[in-house]
């Protein structure tokens, strides 16, 4: 008896050491026991096999059932160890806790002193109300209410599942954390990360490592956030991006409603249209998916990059319209209103004006316009409708630069407006009005239409400013954006001098009209129509004086002028600068 007994002594002691050693092996604190002593106690079993009375262990078999400290342990086999108060248990593992708590496996090690289970089997499964936990090795601490597993598992709840090479889970705030190869599957999104924590109350996933969600609606990317796996909205920071078939919206950080395909970014924000490799970048950034609409605010530039010619818009806050798909998209209100800038017009005035305006430019005059039958559309606008600029607006292009308070560049119609007193720079051409339209055939510069006040400062080869003013001018251009006709009506007055075929100044031209065309080539005024009854002056060469040489409100403003590296140089120019582009 007694070599018996030192039997057992020697292998419950064993399994204490070798309890110690695996707890020891993972990050958690020393476990102690909170509560009152109390001693296992057996509810029932089919049989006694087994019992020792020196050692005080007995051995059950069949529907065995323990309770300790309102914990219920049932199996179908117990050596229960009363000295030490340690059960170790075999077979159908079931542990109850309060109505909502159970724990099934094949093997159980249970310390009911330090009220610590060690559940192994095939399949060791935690159910929590809703939430269900697969894994083959589960560590309960009951008087922390922690379950912890070492090995690879699985929580499902509602159509998500969850997996990790690790994890804990808190049976009274029901908060898991995760850690190693952290995979969320949806059957409408996937979220990879290293580790993570995951509230099943509120479905909030909580993570510290870069995390990259994945659905039809698109790619989201970030290193800190939270993410709810119901309602797909998400809050992260540490430069976070979505991305999807048509768009990418990047910030330091960023709200996003991955159903609605809403959100909001800030700081460093960068918007990329992919199928019109348009780029903006800006302070913050505002998506409307439902709406088609991206509105980025705060020393904004743009880029938009084709084959032919780089479109770069600066300005304070940029709209960014795409064509209609499942929703109307409806910009007028934010045309209308900068349209509206115009103080000495009420607002009806302004809406009306702009509809003549814009029925003006789709009739332009036959004398104005080449014949072709190609359509005037940008073929390669693909996805945005329309674009829209306000505060400060710079724009550079190859065959144009411009100042204004506020743009509007209807894509589909190749059109863009200006307003507020823009100035238009065409190679060595100085174009001003109070409002300005520009259209565009085949991406380049066709028609500019100057609405009121207008002034055109035209250099001819010799450097000479030759001056047209009026209340409406059309300037054509050829099919390189070089100046080819300019046409006043209404109040037209010009300065211009005329020039041999040596370039030589013949004399200086003062003329007055109310209807007058002008026609250039290489830089020349080559023919001038006048309608009406012309009022004209020829100053001889040696007779031009200094104030002879200039038309009221004359100013050249080249100096003015926006060029690539002006807009390169501002805020977020190497933001926009390191963000890539692909050609269309």
């Amino acid at each position: 008896m007694k070599s018996k007994a030192n039997l057992f002594s020697i292998f419950w002691a064993l399994i204490f050491l070798n309890s110690f050693c695996v707890w020891g092996q993972k990050p958690l604190n020393p476990i102690k026991d909170n509560g009152p002593k109390s001693m296992i106690e057996l509810v029932r079993a089919d049989s006694l096999v087994g019992d020792n009375s020196l050692s005080r262990t007995q051995t059950f078999l069949g529907n065995v059932i323990f309770i300790h400290r309102g914990v219920k342990l049932g199996c179908q086999k117990a050596i229960h160890n009363q000295s030490s108060n340690f059960i170790e248990a075999y077979g159908k593992i079931v542990i109850n806790q309060g109505d909502t708590l159970t724990i099934v496996g094949d093997t159980l090690l249970y310390d009911g002193n330090l009220r610590f289970a060690k559940v192994y089997g095939k399949q060791v499964i935690l159910r929590d109300k809703k939430v269900t936990l697969r894994t083959t090795k589960m560590f309960y601490d009951l008087n922390r209410d922690q379950a912890y597993y070492p090995v690879p598992g699985v929580l499902n709840q509602d159509s998500s599942k969850l997996s990790s090479e690790e994890g804990y889970y808190n049976t009274k705030t029901k908060y898991f954390r995760f850690n190693g190869d952290v995979e969320i599957l949806n059957p409408s999104y996937t979220l990879c990360t290293d580790s993570l924590d995951y509230d099943t109350y509120t479905k909030q996933a909580i993570f510290k490592t870069f995390t990259t969600i994945k659905s039809k609606n698109g790619d989201i990317s970030a290193y800190k956030g939270r993410y709810n796996i119901k309602t797909k909205v998400s809050a992260f920071q540490g430069r976070a991006k979505v991305t999807n078939i048509d768009y990418s919206l990047e910030g330091d950080t960023l709200q996003f409603d991955n159903t609605r395909g809403s959100g909001n970014a800030d700081g460093n924000v960068v918007f990329v249209s992919f199928k019109d490799s348009l780029v903006v970048v800006g302070e913050k950034g505002l998506r409307f998916g439902d709406k088609g609409l991206t509105k980025i605010i705060g020393n904004t530039i743009s880029q938009r990059v084709s084959k032919k010619d780089t479109l770069l818009i600066a300005s304070d806050t940029l709209w960014v319209f795409e064509k209609p798909k499942n929703a109307k998209i409806d910009s007028s209100n934010i045309s209308e209103n900068i349209a509206g800038n115009d103080i000495t017009k009420t607002k009806s005035q302004v809406l009306i004006d702009k509809q003549v305006k814009l029925k003006e430019l789709q009739k332009p005059e036959p004398v104005l316009v080449e014949t072709d039958t190609t359509s005037n559309k940008t073929p390669t606008s693909k996805d945005i409708e329309k674009i829209i600029a306000d505060g400060k607006v710079e724009v550079y292009r190859t065959d144009f630069q411009s100042l204004s308070d506020s743009l509007v560049y209807n894509l589909k119609d190749s059109l863009i407006h200006f307003y507020t007193k823009p100035v238009i720079w065409n190679q060595e051409n100085q174009l001003e009005a109070d409002t300005i339209v520009i259209t565009l055939k085949n991406n380049r510069l066709k028609l500019m239409e100057l609405l009121q006040n207008s002034f055109v400062v035209q250099v001819d080869t010799i450097r000479n400013f030759n001056q047209i003013k009026g209340r409406k001018i059309d300037a054509v251009f050829d099919n390189r954006s070089v100046l080819q006709t300019i046409k006043v009506e209404g109040n037209g007055e010009s300065k211009y001098f005329a020039l041999d075929e040596k370039n030589k100044i013949i004399g200086l031209n003062t003329v007055q009209c109310s209807s007058m065309q002008f026609y250039f080539n290489s830089k020349k005024i080559k023919s001038i129509v006048f309608r009406g009854k012309p009022e004209s002056t020829l100053i001889p060469p040696k007779e031009i004086a200094t104030e002879d040489m200039k038309l009221d409100r004359f100013e050249w403003k080249t100096n003015k002028k926006p060029s690539k590296e002006s807009i390169y140089a501002k805020k977020f120019g190497n933001l926009l600068r390191n963000s890539k582009l692909i050609i269309i």
